[in-house]
């Protein structure tokens, strides 16, 4: 009997001791995880004073400036945001790289310390499907900071698991995924020639003047809203705040069916549109031109420019870069040198002043191409490839989508709504 219950002692306490390693292993195990995940957070978050925090003691809305001011979220009571400036009415702090503004009321301002975003990255852009909830935490039962609102595309800096972050007022704010889609980027369409369908020769670059009625049509009856050169950088650089019905409309090389045909129909919605300009082309023809479809093609001329500007804001497409070597088939532009190119977008932005954005020639491009169009002072880089302006690319290779006759006006709701991929 000794000998038994020695030998089941012996077993007993083995197994107690293979217990304690395995539990002794699993805590350390866990532990370092936790500190893997602790230095992480680290990098990302941190403390940091801030001379200015306003707390406001009820929910009060915040506002984005545009032509109006635009409610986006509203804060919530007693969640410290650092502020960034003031006037008489309204606090200003950022979200993202926005400003926005908060309205002055019953509020504390004082000197202390948050949690601060450390390091931020060119992410992309979240669409609020119904009011949604930021936390202070990466947790559902954390505080909320501020309720955002319906129908916009927020700039995310950082994804982790199950949340997006956003920055408000300095703070790391955590949305969860299940709250949000994903913003695939803004529609952008482009379209060259429109006419009558009984006078189209080609479906080449053009569109009829009924397609085109029956696409403006769709975008105003749905509540879209165009948006300006200007907005879409800021967007890209996550300064704006943008509605889910947002769409770009532009037109390359500003040919005269444009004011005869689309014109009209952008004015009748109130809706502004970019015209790249070819400004070599302007000076073909002088004053009033009357148009004529069977002719050659006929372009704006500098009087045009004048009369069409409460539709059209006048773009870059070159000087006299708009024409393919005949050898190779591809763009003049690709064998011209940095300088010369540079030299020729002056030429060009002399005549278009305001202009923000260039369509390549054809959609052909090379890196002295971008070079030269960041010297010009050019922002954004338009390409012929299909597909949404988002943050995943460069600024200077951003997509759009041709819309021509050869399109149905199904691929185009596709578009516009967010809904079309490409391999």
């Amino acid at each position: 009997m000794r000998k038994i219950s020695s030998k089941l002692s012996f077993v007993v306490c083995l197994i107690v001791f293979i217990m304690s390693i395995g539990a002794i292993w699993i805590l350390v195990e866990s532990q370092g995880r936790v500190f893997a995940q602790g230095k992480e957070a680290e990098r990302f978050v941190t403390k940091r004073v801030f001379e200015r925090v306003l707390t406001v003691q009820e929910r009060q809305p915040i506002y984005m400036k545009g032509a109006a001011l635009t409610q986006i979220g509203e804060l919530e009571a007693d969640q410290p945001v650092a502020i960034t400036g003031e006037d008489e009415a309204y606090y200003e702090l950022r979200l993202g790289n926005m400003t926005a503004f908060v309205r002055k009321g019953q509020a504390m301002v004082e000197k202390k310390r948050l949690s601060t975003v450390v390091h931020t990255e060119r992410l992309a852009a979240v669409h609020t499907l119904q009011k949604t909830a930021v936390y202070e935490d990466a947790d559902l039962q954390s505080s909320v900071i501020l309720e955002l609102e319906e129908g916009f595309r927020y700039p995310i800096v950082r994804e982790e698991e199950d949340w997006y972050i956003l920055t408000i007022g300095e703070r790391p704010g955590y949305i969860s995924k299940q709250s949000v889609a994903m913003d695939a980027g803004l529609p952008v369409l482009v379209y060259h020639q429109v006419l009558p369908r009984e006078s189209m020769r080609t479906m080449d670059s053009t569109i009829s003047l009924e397609a085109f009625e029956q696409q403006m049509g769709y975008l105003a009856d749905h509540h879209f809203e165009t948006l300006t050169a200007h907005q879409l950088y800021d967007y890209l650089e996550g300064r704006l705040v943008v509605p889910s019905k947002a769409v770009l409309i532009t037109f390359d090389d500003g040919l005269l069916s444009t004011k005869e045909y689309a014109y009209p129909v952008l004015k009748q919605y109130g809706f502004r549109a970019l015209q790249h300009i070819i400004s070599s082309r302007t000076d073909r023809a002088q004053g009033a031109q009357l148009f004529d479809a069977e002719g050659p093609l006929q372009f704006f001329t500098a009087a045009d420019l004048e009369e069409l500007a409460d539709v059209f804001q006048f773009e870059a497409h070159t000087y006299e870069l708009h024409s393919l070597n005949k050898v190779s088939g591809e763009g003049i532009a690709l064998d011209r040198s940095k300088e010369e190119i540079l030299l020729d977008l002056r030429q060009n932005i002399e005549q278009v002043p305001a202009a923000v954005s260039l369509a390549y020639p054809y959609g052909h491009y090379t890196e002295d191409f971008i070079a030269a169009a960041k010297e010009a002072g050019v922002l954004i880089g338009f390409t012929t490839t299909e597909g949404y302006a988002n943050r995943k690319t460069s600024n200077y290779e951003v997509c759009r989508y041709g819309s021509t006759e050869k399109k149905s006006f199904e691929q185009f709701v596709a578009y516009v709504e967010g809904d079309m991929t490409w391999p």
